[in-house]
């Protein structure tokens, strides 16, 4: 943030930076472009560096659970750091979710281990089939530790499987592609006694052109998205979501996302 945006000859002005440590570790360098009507000089590149150490955070922002099976159980592990090992157990975990808990796996008997810890996410077996996303937060009986957050993400496949569940076109556009490969979405009874009818699929935005076929009636279907040249000419970046529905009680709809990226 400038202090100042017009500064006269011989005068000088400050820039303030703001560096967001979320989900950041170690050696961090930015550069940060100043540009200005100095005929001279109109780019000037400022360097900023810092040493990021987590006091309590974990590794990674997120946590990828998968594709589960509905009724099976499903746990993955994520890493939390704690700098300090006398408020380890005041831990705490909260989720956003009923059916998602977090628990810690390890508590060292040493400070010498401390610092790493390592967290169990799992699924309840009752978890309704659909996406999955949940935030978990983790906080300390300590005022010097700030919470830190995990989002988990996932998918849990009751009677159908719809893969993949999230498709990108890329239009390069170096090449003057005037249309992108279509993509194949697959739909599969995911259990040897599945049945199910497929009964639609449609896109809010209306960006794509559908051919779906049947492969085997009641149990396997593809769907075939184009998008549609209006999308393509407009040569913006769009995402939404597509919604293919069945008559499972469980899944009468399913969701595919999808994105369509500009670039080289």
């Amino acid at each position: 943030m400038l202090t100042a945006t017009d500064i006269p000859p011989g005068g000088e002005g400050q820039i303030k930076v703001t560096f967001d440590t979320s989900h950041k570790e170690g050696q961090q360098n930015k550069t940060i472009m100043v540009e200005s009507n100095d005929p001279q000089n109109p780019r000037a590149s400022l360097q900023v560096s810092a040493l990021v150490e987590i006091v309590f955070g974990f590794e990674k922002y997120s946590l990828d659970l998968g594709k589960i099976r509905k009724g099976q159980p499903a746990a993955r592990a994520a890493t939390l750091f704690v700098k300090d090992p006398s408020i380890i157990n005041t831990i705490e975990f909260t989720s956003s979710s009923p059916y998602i808990k977090a628990n810690l796996l390890n508590i060292p008997v040493s400070s010498d281990s401390a610092g790493r810890l390592t967290v169990e996410v799992s699924g309840a077996p009752d978890i309704p089939a659909g996406r999955i996303n949940a935030k978990i937060t983790a906080r300390a009986d300590d005022s010097a530790a700030s919470e830190a957050t995990l989002q988990v993400v996932g998918t849990v496949i009751g009677k159908i499987d719809v893969s993949p569940d999230i498709v990108q076109f890329h239009v390069d556009t170096t090449r003057n592609e005037s249309r992108p490969a279509r993509q194949i979405v697959r739909v599969d009874g995911a259990v040897e006694e599945a049945q199910f009818e497929f009964l639609g699929v449609k896109d809010a935005q209306q960006l794509f052109a559908f051919s779906v076929d049947t492969l085997v009636a009641g149990r396997r279907y593809e769907i075939s998205m184009t998008p549609q040249p209006a999308v393509l000419s407009a040569r913006q970046n769009v995402s939404g979501t597509v919604i293919i529905t069945t008559d499972d009680e469980e899944q009468p709809t399913i969701s595919v996302t999808y994105s369509i990226v500009y670039g080289r």
